[in-house]
């Protein structure tokens, strides 16, 4: 199985659209029929390899419902391929290889901590719904299991799995396939009628990708915390009890795109209850933009790529004369948060925030959790000089 094979691009018209429309290449039409032309018949185009992020906002664009995305995506690959092989910072990435920066990053828990971590990796008694907390969201896992907001949900969250986003985003569809089946076949276990998922990247990657692109759907039904905090508001069962009184932009990840509005209403409506007022950005909505972290597929050149894609972000949130930006995905926020001090830019968690303001405590936000992630990868100083085969599996190792 591979990319290019989700999409049967015999149907591609070569319009272009999905270039035209790009939020960050933004091509004339010729440009664009030329660019997508040269990639169909030859594997290759200059101006799609050095500028593409990587951001999913191209597949809602295109009239035959194909996804464009997972084309430049594979298609780029093939070229890396061709120069030879990745850096192993790549599998390092991924949950469920042999060496892991989730497996480090939890072997520095505290022991409270990892108490838990065990508890969540037991299958829960029947109940009408849990909440599902993913790879980041383990990092917090003492806030959430001690949370009153989230007291009425079982939690479920074994450390070895994953929705598989890191691995489908850095192009390696046999981790992916691996890893969610591996994931698919412990849900097989829950005797639950709903999911709610804490991490709005796995709540995309379970419903979204899960579905429309490898063809599976979970037993049971599955909503984000931004909706399920949203019914709980509507039904009286929970209130401000702090409001953030806060003026701020907000930063969409690249998934907003993919899950509709639905998604979107339900972020904001339920931040601004907290007590936010929003002023969007230029780009956003399904035409936002990325906060660069896929870019570094690229080119591990992170000025070129990273910084490059972020610096974007910050001049629109600066055009605005606000100097906040709220995240909600984790990754855009960890991501963000090497490099928001040199712009001037205060970020803010929005799922820390939420929990913070209809009356949890938060003792341990996601802004200090990203000492683990430096450590681990401090443990493994060599990681980008090492090359491995561009096509990884957990079962590896490298």
């Amino acid at each position: 199985m591979s990319y290019t094979k989700l999409s049967d691009w015999n149907k591609c018209t070569k319009c272009g659209i999905c270039l035209v429309k790009c939020p960050v290449m933004n091509l004339d039409k010729p440009t664009a029929i030329a660019e997508i032309t040269e990639l169909l018949q030859t594997g290759y185009s200059e101006k799609i390899f050095s500028e593409c992020t990587f951001c999913f906002n191209c597949n809602k664009y295109c009239p035959e419902n194909l996804r464009p995305h997972e084309l430049f995506l594979e298609k780029y690959l093939d070229e890396r391929k061709k120069k030879g092989k990745i850096s192993a910072i790549i599998p390092y990435l991924f949950n469920g290889m042999p060496s892991s920066m989730w497996k480090d990053i939890y072997a520095m828990l505290s022991k409270n901590e990892k108490s838990i971590l065990k508890k969540w990796s037991e299958i829960p008694p029947p109940s009408k719904e849990i909440l599902w907390v993913g790879c980041i969201g383990r990092m917090s896992c003492a806030d959430i299991e001690n949370s009153t907001i989230l007291r009425e949900l079982p939690k479920f969250g074994p450390p070895d799995l994953c929705c598989g986003e890191l691995a489908y985003r850095l192009g390696s569809w046999k981790a992916y396939t691996d890893t969610v089946e591996k994931t698919l076949k412990a849900f097989e276990k829950l005797k639950i009628e709903r999911m709610v998922c804490y991490c709005g990247s796995c709540y995309s990657y379970l419903s979204n990708i899960l579905k429309n692109v490898y063809g599976r759907e979970l037993p049971f039904k599955l909503i984000s915390l931004y909706e399920w905090l949203n019914e709980k508001k509507e039904s009286g069962g929970i209130t401000v009890k702090k409001p953030l009184n806060l003026k701020t932009t907000l930063h969409e990840s690249c998934y907003v795109s993919e899950l509709g509005d639905g998604f979107a209403r339900n972020l904001q409506a339920i931040y601004k209850a907290a007590g936010a007022d929003i002023v969007e950005l230029s780009h956003h909505g399904d035409f936002n933009l990325s906060c660069g972290a896929v870019s570094v597929i690229r080119t591990l050149d992170l000025r070129k790529s990273l910084f490059k894609e972020q610096n974007k972000k910050y001049k629109e949130v600066k055009q605005t004369g606000i100097r906040h930006m709220a995240v909600n995905c984790p990754g855009c926020f960890i991501t963000l948060s090497f490099t928001n001090r040199f712009a001037g830019i205060k970020l803010h968690y929005m799922p820390d925030e939420l929990l913070e303001a209809y009356g949890d405590t938060i003792t341990k936000p996601l802004s200090t959790r990203i000492s683990l992630i430096i450590r681990a990868f401090m443990k493994h100083p060599s990681l980008p000089l090492k090359r491995v085969d561009a096509e990884i599996s957990p079962g590896q190792s490298y």
